[in-house]
């Protein structure tokens, strides 16, 4: 990156003006000098101060052009934002075309200063930080554009209004925005926010694994917001008719056929958005019910099927089409459906195959050996795949805690869950492991299977060894080494693995027409997802490999954006909100921020069916929040938008 020629972000000065080779070097954007390719960056100004590059920056410009965004984000409902920010917004307009006055700059700082202190949410109580530390340090710019008086050249400036929980979703969901909505009652507002990007919120609500609630900025003063119940209320006040959400209109039809491979969550979000955007969206699904690993994948204690259909009903009535029971490979193949008349091709089949141990004695032919996938799709096609009366399984994500509880339910008396790391090395959510392990699971950690054992075709028990964590590795995680001599045996009717998924990639043995991966993943653009094949597009599990569902619906939501640009102009970039995502990456925008607010309101906890009661159905564990709860914790919110301006050459 070019050298700093000043820097004040996070409060950390180094003015490097008129150093020369004794400049102070600061290690930020390390690796992007360009915006965009041909286009340099200059500068950026934003709530944690500004970073200057380049001696060309009008930096009374910049500051003007930073406070009108400011201005137009603020929400009106506290005095020292709404006005404060306006009449700072108008004084540094008047200077920027040459009418400032002396008096300007002290009614600047005070009025500032004034806003920084006073305002209600975060984006007032930090939108001044940068222009605070530019009169601070560049106030000879400010006093000489006043004294000049001439109209000051508009620089080329790229914004972004952003928020940590917003940064984190994969979807770029604004989260602020929604709560906002549920904080004054405004339930189908709220709903809208959600589904301009999220077709699948009730959904959501459920099972996301909550990315925006561990960059919630409240979590430093007591408990993050409860994002995902929010979701979750907002989405089934709709669903039970209590606000009417009528889905929007079907865009007009612009003559293009998209086919989607896969009715999974990020098919279902593709579709959902092209429908939106007037194209005529197929989905072919092998199974005979949509949803994926939503549906196949989670059991219903956790996601009540009718909540997933209903919220498939309403992509349907966008236009969408969904064909079951149509697989490729088998049914179809990439190259019949262009023939078809298909412009675009969406491939979003997901990672259905189960990792194998690779033990001893592991064998598909032994009684009491499933997978934990077979295992969930079974049970969520009706069949009943309990072996016997005690279960291992092994594995520590949720597919694990899924297998586990499932077996419970299913009326199995032992369900042991044996994992190679310890409690915090487990990759499954904190609550589905808590509520585990309340139902009576019990946690063989630091252990890992050497073998299964089976008698006359059954199995009879697993072997097993203790573990201990070693150094960390390259990855920054600790690698489980065997303890010797610490074998010992677990009794068990049933071994359930569930360490992994992989992508079933047997449609290609017969034509290798799509670009793979070592990791046996479909090779994809990360950018833009696009495939070796000239308009057909991947993501989703298939690409990236088991992610979580919000990560797949993001998929789903950036290949739609992506083949609208490809039909639309023959090619597809990356987009300026993701550019701008990449400048805040590079400075990692959130490290190290403090909040200087009162805390002591913790979250609102979901109230929970007994657990004494739940592990003989099936029937939904959580039992949300309550409209004067979803009041509560949507007033929790500290609203810190954060807005990001960027100077760049043209």
């Amino acid at each position: 990156m070019s050298r700093v020629i000043f820097c004040s972000w996070d409060n950390q000065v180094v003015d490097n003006r008129g150093k020369g080779a004794g400049a102070t070097p600061v290690p930020v954007l390390e690796g992007l000098d360009e915006f965009e390719p041909g286009n340099k960056i200059l500068a950026l100004v934003g709530w944690n101060g500004a970073i200057i590059y380049d001696e060309r920056v009008d930096v009374v410009d910049m500051a003007r052009a930073y406070l009108d965004v400011v201005q137009g984000e603020s929400c009106g409902k506290c005095t020292p934002c709404r006005m404060g920010t306006r009449v700072v917004a108008d004084t540094l307009a008047r200077i920027a075309v040459g009418r400032g006055v002396e008096e300007d700059l002290p009614t600047i700082r005070r009025l500032a200063e004034f806003v920084r202190a006073g305002s209600m949410c975060e984006l007032g109580h930090t939108s001044m930080t940068a222009l605070l530390h530019l009169l601070d340090h560049y106030e000879a710019e400010f006093c000489r554009a006043i004294a000049e008086g001439r109209r000051r050249l508009r620089g080329h400036y790229h914004t972004k209004v952003t928020a940590p929980c917003i940064e984190a979703c994969p979807e770029r969901l604004d989260v602020p925005r929604y709560i906002e909505y549920i904080k004054s009652g405004r339930y189908a507002q709220s709903l809208s926010v959600i589904r301009q990007k999220n077709p699948l919120s009730a959904v959501c609500g459920r099972v996301c694994v909550r990315f925006c609630e561990f960059q919630c900025r409240r979590g430093l003063l007591d408990d993050p917001v409860s994002i995902k119940h929010l979701k979750r209320f907002v989405s089934d006040v709709q669903i039970e008719g209590a606000v009417r959400h009528e889905p929007p209109p079907s865009a007009r039809r612009n003559g293009h056929r998209v086919a989607i491979i896969g009715a999974g969550p990020s098919g279902l979000t593709a579709a959902y958005r092209l429908a939106r955007k007037g194209y005529a969206v197929e989905i072919l699904e092998a199974m005979g019910e949509p949803g994926g690993m939503a549906a196949m994948g989670i059991p219903d204690y956790r996601l009540p099927r009718e909540v997933l259909r209903t919220e498939v009903e309403e992509i349907e009535r966008l236009g969408a089409k969904i064909h079951y029971g149509r697989r490729l490979g088998r049914d179809f193949d990439l190259q019949s459906l262009r023939q078809e008349g298909f412009a675009a091709v969406y491939v979003a089949i997901g990672a259905q195959n189960s990792h194998a141990l690779g033990v001893p004695g592991e064998s598909a032919q032994v009684a009491g050996y499933v997978p934990g996938i077979e295992f969930l799709r079974r049970l969520n096609l009706g069949e009943d795949p309990a072996v016997g009366q005690r279960a291992v399984v092994v594995g520590g994500g949720n597919v694990a805690i899924d297998c586990a509880r499932s077996a419970l339910r299913l009326g199995l008396k032992d369900v042991t869950l044996v994992y190679r790391r310890g409690r915090e090395e487990m990759p499954a959510d904190r609550v589905e492991v808590h509520d585990a392990e309340a139902e009576g699971i019990r946690f063989e950690l630091l252990s890992n299977p050497t073998r299964i054992i089976e008698h006359e075709g059954r199995v009879v028990g697993v072997a097993c060894v203790r573990m201990a964590l070693g150094e960390p590795d390259a990855s920054g995680r600790r690698q489980p080494r065997p303890v010797a001599g610490s074998e010992f045996i677990i009794e068990t009717d049933m071994v359930i693995p569930a360490i992994g998924q992989v992508v079933d990639l047997s449609f290609l043995k017969e034509r290798n027409y799509l670009e793979t991966t070592r990791r046996g993943t479909i090779k994809a653009d990360p950018d833009t997802l696009e495939t070796s094949e000239e308009g057909v597009f991947a993501g989703g599990d298939c690409v990236s490999g088991p992610r979580t569902l919000i990560e797949a619906m993001a998929a789903g939501l950036r290949a739609a954006n992506s083949i609208d640009q490809y039909l639309r102009e023959g090619k597809v970039t990356l987009s300026e909100d993701e550019r701008m995502s990449r400048v805040l990456k590079a400075i990692h925008a959130f490290d190290n921020e403090s909040v200087d607010r009162l805390g002591g309101r913790h979250r609102v906890q979901p109230r929970e069916r007994p657990t004494a009661e739940r592990v003989d159905d099936f029937d939904e564990v959580e039992q949300g929040i309550t409209p004067e709860e979803a009041l509560m914790e949507a007033d929790r919110c500290l609203r810190c938008y954060r807005i990001m301006l960027v100077a760049t050459e043209r």
